[in-house]
């Protein structure tokens, strides 16, 4: 893996033209993942696929969408992240029918909030902002890899956030009793951002190994970002948790937050689209805003930890999709 780049005068400006591109972005409806959305189409991509489970959101989105370019390019694909079943049936079908895959952006993610059972039994941010997004990842990386080999490159990027490094210090991902404790609504969230980290990096090490997609040249660049305090509907889920009190705390801070359109995307949009990520080999590393590489956590460095994260989140696959 590589280290120490600094790339912190990345602007929307130098996002280049994406011409022949296709690009998948769970979330893709609203915002952070709508603001991608909408500087992606700016660059012409061949085409955009939206992964979401509201159907209204969607429609809302393609509309919206006609004010930042051709919206006839942008496809919504419906799947719900709280139901691995529905994942499973979804990557398969986009596997089969989307043969070019330039860049997946796993964006879509609970926020700060209520602790809450998936359909299959697994809490909800785990199952939402990580697992059901690996398995995602992994049922596609055949197309990526694929497209990295007639197009030199393709991208994987993992939307996480800064308050991985406030994770409890008795995570362990060692059992799903564990992953089904109820820690309370923060740190179920920074827990899950921390997953994502770990199973960037330990993706990476299967990538560059030959454990997965054909070896160190398999020309697949798969980051963690983080997209800084944007101003969202995830600050609802905030306000549910922690009633009155998350009520003033958003409020005091949501004029300090950024834009989710101009500024939100940046760190997400340099992972997905900089031609300083191939120059650079910049590769299993964390992003932070504006384009700037820096080192996450001790915890999100602990290569064990990621090594038990995978192997649990195998075991949980396995035993949900028999």
């Amino acid at each position: 893996m590589t280290t120490l780049f600094s790339s912190s005068s990345w602007a929307l400006s130098k996002i280049p033209d994406l011409s022949r591109k296709v690009f998948l972005v769970t979330g893709g409806t609203s915002g952070i993942g709508f603001g991608m959305v909408t500087q992606l189409l700016k660059k012409n991509p061949a085409r955009i696929l939206l992964l979401s489970d509201k159907e209204l959101h969607a429609n809302l989105a393609q509309e919206e969408l006609q004010k930042y370019g051709d919206s006839s390019r942008v496809e919504w694909v419906k799947c719900d992240l709280r139901d691995l079943r529905e994942v499973d049936r979804t990557a398969k079908a986009l596997r089969e029918k989307e043969k070019r895959l330039d860049c997946l952006v796993a964006n879509a993610g609970i926020g700060v909030g209520v602790y809450n059972l998936s359909k299959d039994g697994i809490d909800t941010h785990f199952q939402v902002n990580h697992l059901s997004q690996m398995h995602l990842i992994l049922t596609l990386l055949p197309n990526l890899v694929q497209t990295a080999k007639e197009s030199n490159e393709a991208r994987i990027v993992l939307q996480s956030s800064d308050l991985h490094r406030m994770s409890p210090s008795s995570v362990k991902f060692a059992s799903l009793d564990e992953i089904n404790t109820d820690i309370g609504p923060a740190y179920l969230y920074n827990r899950s951002k921390l997953a994502q980290i770990l199973f960037v990096r330990a993706l990476v090490r299967r990538l560059e190994s030959g454990a997965l997609g054909g070896g160190a040249n398999a020309g697949i660049y798969a980051n963690a970002t983080h997209p800084g305090a944007v101003s969202t509907e995830q600050q609802k889920q905030a306000e549910e948790a922690y009633g009155v009190a998350g009520k003033v705390a958003v409020a005091a801070g949501r004029p300090f937050m950024k834009d989710p359109i101009t500024d939100g995307p940046l760190p997400a949009l340099f992972a997905a689209t900089s031609p300083d990520v191939v120059k650079e080999n910049i590769t299993g590393q964390y992003i932070v805003p504006p384009g700037k590489v820096t080192a996450p956590s001790s915890q999100a460095q602990d290569d064990e930890m990621g090594e038990r994260l995978w192997h649990l989140s195998e075991q949980l696959l396995n035993d949900k999709l028999q």
